[in-house]
């Protein structure tokens, strides 16, 4: 287990290193994005100006050399200052940081404690209300889009049923109002999510519910839920997890859309304001954030995939 663990540490901070390491030559390609960034622009300067200001930033130095610094500066644990703000960049995310986890993980949450007993459903009862269920959901999921499902769940909940808040996450700062303003968001991600979810547990279960050994099982005079659940949906549980694993990064880049549209102040939002202000210190460390944040939590599903098979960390 703990060499499988070190692989894939060792795998993720690769894939981080190339991650940064092409998103900050793409920011390199924007030309001025210092200058638009604080305010001005190359046109209302000097030369001399202009040069002290590339010096001043570094826009002087290679594109690699520029990467390089910036690496040794966050291994310093120092992600350099907004351009836009002129504060910390590090405490600009660590504001943000909260009201995304919270709104991510509920998202995830609202998936997983749906999608799993619908698609358990589904595979159960084939043809049933709930296999139609699941199809509505897996359609919905693959084919709309994020924008689209926001504006709808806005129409129905809010504007016509008046049932939850629109815009922010800070009402009358009691948790009842925060729970109250978190449910709507956090719905859309579930939602976006669930088709995918209840198609993968609905096959997986599908292939579990038709082997002999659950009918061994009843024939002992097991229950139905038990049968189902700790011998059909327990050695299914693997592709499930695999799929949750995979609907994490969606998760993430899609709590951007929602966080913009809700007013809800999260890292999704402040990504898209960065790349908006042109601000390459914002973007590479909400870029970080969001790399660290996925691929810990696929090592942390992985580890689990590992224990319910021990074939895994075997490799």
């Amino acid at each position: 287990m703990a060499r499988y663990l070190l692989k894939r540490i060792l795998s993720a901070m690769l894939t981080m290193f190339f991650v940064t390491a092409i998103i900050y030559a793409l920011l390199s390609m924007l030309q001025g994005s210092a200058m638009n960034a604080m305010g001005g622009s190359g046109g209302e300067m000097t030369a001399a100006d202009y040069e002290a200001a590339r010096r001043a930033f570094g826009l002087d130095m290679p594109v690699w050399l520029r990467y390089l610094h910036w690496l040794r500066d966050v291994l310093r644990w120092n992600l350099g200052e907004s351009y836009r703000y002129g504060a910390p960049v590090g405490e600009i995310i660590g504001q943000r940081f909260f009201p995304s986890a919270l709104l991510v993980g509920s998202g995830l949450l609202f998936a997983v404690l749906f999608g799993l007993p619908i698609g358990v459903m589904a595979a159960y009862r084939p043809g049933s209300v709930w296999d139609r269920i699941s199809s509505f959901f897996a359609l919905i999921g693959f084919t709309a889009p994020r924008f689209i499902i926001c504006i709808a769940f806005i129409y129905i909940f809010s504007y016509r049923l008046r049932l939850f808040p629109v815009m922010g996450m800070y009402g009358n700062s009691s948790l009842g109002d925060l729970v109250g303003r978190l449910i709507l968001p956090a719905s859309i991600i579930a939602f976006g999510s669930m088709g995918y979810l209840i198609k993968q547990t609905r096959g997986a279960c599908m292939d579990v519910f038709q082997e002999d050994y659950l009918k061994t099982a009843r024939a002992k005079g097991l229950s139905e839920p038990e049968v189902i659940l700790k011998h059909g949906v327990r050695t299914a549980i693997a592709p499930i997890m695999t799929q949750i694993m995979l609907e994490i990064p969606e998760i993430v880049g899609g709590s951007a859309i929602t966080e913009k549209i809700f007013g809800w102040p999260g890292i999704g939002a402040l990504m898209l304001d960065a790349i908006r202000n042109r601000d390459t210190p914002l973007i590479m460390g909400v870029t970080l954030v969001i790399a660290v944040t996925v691929l810990g939590a696929n090592i942390l599903l992985d580890l689990a995939y590992g224990l319910l098979d021990p074939r895994v960390t075997s490799r």
